[in-house]
């Protein structure tokens, strides 16, 4: 009975009369429908503009919400719109859990809605273009990613404009389906595991190569540390207070500026050539201090490179406070799903998840520091070999600043990618969709110079001969998404595949379906998810 009511449903759709596109419009594809249905026939600059789309599942078929889950390509519909325009608000319907080995996806598998309300530009005196990109993956016993494209325009009427045949019930139905609950059940269940992955992230973000440079300095402080418990403990909790407040400050930065517009994500400050800049003066000042070549009285530097008992509470608090800006090139497991997570989600979720993450980066060090006799016992009785220690952990410091000035340096004047062995193409969605629709191999690497991460891999795995064998054998065509400055169309990809971080490794089989690869890769690794 539910087929053969969709089936009507596309019949009475494909049946409307050929005098109403202008107030909606239909296309489809073997699996999924979709119509595109104006609120008014015209534009009035004083009203704001509504359209909806609607998507009639076909055969079994089932896609993604805009909110999918772990993994999964949402469904998406990307505006260009014209000059003066401004989306004020956009809806969907609220979707149901589907399992798939384990992992819970959330999605639509009979009717779905998407609403737009935009605000005109009051100067408008002619007809007004619009287009619109919609994009989904189809999934049944596989998946396949699918787009249509929807061009029109409006005339510009200074009058009252009546509803289009259409809008009236197929908005109702629309209302109806986005006001089941703020946020779903679903939703809420999945919070408390995203959670848990952003704390093993956190956890994990301690080892990653970019957080060399802060360790070395919480490394001396631990050596130079009071064997005094309370003291001690007193200067774990701001370390743990100083990591939060990064964190939150961060998140909060995050949402106001995704509320404005901005496709932002997390290392977003490291795409800042200013921000960088400056990175490259603290650290420059804090390797002069390690190396006692000088002493600059400046309260805030000065805590984190001169351990002295005076400055030890400020200078726990700014260490974790500058472990989590130092953090952001990288990305640990588990954290790119868990922060991918929060794109859609209300700022409580965001905030939530951003806290989880902070506890877990925290945690280690603050365990370590409030049990400073344990920590001595394993260190030799304070001597020259602490001046010799701070010299040596000057080493990384000096190896970041050199790395923050070869980022500056490609930010300022990006240098083009060159290998003598494989050819890689800048990302460009158009090109990959026809490549998809013949049927060939991608593999696409989202990347960016300030990520220590991604760079490990691309010496370690991406340059290596058995990836390179791979390419030439199966005819992959590469494409690397360059995040080191902010990208609007590569933050929109990212987005697509439910992140908002890099690195992100992408591989399209040619079969209609993808993988998504570790955030660690090894030739191993690359070679069993390309074979």
């Amino acid at each position: 009975m539910l087929k053969l009511f969709f089936r009507i449903c596309l019949f009475l759709l494909s049946a409307c009369p050929l005098h109403q596109a202008e107030a909606s419009q239909l296309q489809q594809t073997d699996k999924v429908a979709v119509q595109f249905i104006y609120k008014n026939e015209g534009i009035n600059p004083e009203e704001n503009v509504e359209f909806i789309v609607k998507f009639l599942l076909k055969d079994g078929w089932h896609i993604f919400s805009n909110t999918p889950g772990e993994i999964a390509m949402p469904t998406a519909v990307e505006w260009k719109l014209p000059e003066g325009y401004q989306i004020l608000k956009e809806q969907w319907t609220i979707g149901k859990d589907f399992e798939n080995d384990g992992i819970i996806q959330n999605g639509y598998d009979s009717i779905a809605y998407y609403k737009a309300v935009m605000k005109p530009s009051p100067d408008i005196w002619r007809d007004v273009h619009f287009k619109a990109r919609v994009s989904w993956l189809a999934c049944r016993e596989e998946c396949v990613p699918e787009s249509l494209r929807f061009e029109f325009s409006l005339p510009v009427i200074h009058a009252d404009l009546a509803y289009s045949p259409l809008w009236e019930g197929e908005n109702a139905l629309a209302l109806q389906s986005f006001e089941m609950m703020p946020m779903p059940a679903a939703e809420t269940a999945r919070l408390p595991w995203m959670m848990l992955l952003a704390f093993a992230g956190g956890i994990i973000l301690n080892l990653m190569p970019c957080i060399f440079p802060i360790l070395s300095i919480k490394a001396i402080s631990l050596a130079q540390g009071s064997t005094d418990k309370k003291k001690a403990r007193v200067e774990a909790l701001l370390y743990l207070l100083g990591v939060v407040s990064c964190f939150m400050i961060t998140a909060s930065v995050l949402i106001w500026l995704r509320s404005k517009g901005e496709q932002i994500g997390w290392g977003f400050q490291l795409q800042s050539p200013v921000f960088v800049g400056l990175m490259i003066v603290i650290f420059s000042v804090i390797l002069l201090m390690f190396l006692d070549i000088i002493q600059i009285r400046i309260p805030g530097i000065n805590a984190i490179g001169k351990f002295s008992a005076g400055t030890k509470n400020l200078s726990s608090f700014l260490t974790g406070f500058f472990a989590v800006l130092i953090a952001s090139p990288c990305t640990a497991p588990f954290m790119g799903a868990a922060v991918g997570y929060t794109l859609t989600q209300p700022a409580t979720v965001f905030y939530a998840v951003f806290l989880s993450l902070s506890l877990g980066y925290a945690l280690p060090f603050t365990i370590i520091a409030c049990f400073p006799k344990f920590v001595h016992k394993l260190l030799p009785k304070p001597g020259k070999w602490m001046d010799i220690l701070k010299k040596i952990f000057a080493i990384p410091i000096f190896l970041t600043c050199i790395w923050l000035a070869w980022v500056l340096q490609n930010q300022l004047r990006p240098a083009a990618d060159i290998s003598k062995d494989i050819s890689w193409n800048a990302f460009n969605r158009e090109e990959i969709e026809g490549l998809l629709n013949e049927h060939k191999p991608v593999f696409i690497d989202f990347t960016a110079k300030w990520c220590i991460t991604c760079l490990a891999n691309e010496k370690l795995a991406l340059s290596s001969s058995e990836f390179q064998e791979l390419v030439h054998k199966k005819q992959i065509h590469l494409f690397k998404g360059d995040w080191t400055n902010n990208n609007e169309e590569i933050s929109k990809a990212l987005e697509s595949f439910g992140r908002q971080s890099v690195p992100l490794y992408i591989y399209y089989d040619g079969t209609g379906g993808y993988k998504v690869l570790p955030q660690l890769l090894t030739p191993g690794i690359v070679k069993e998810y390309l074979e």
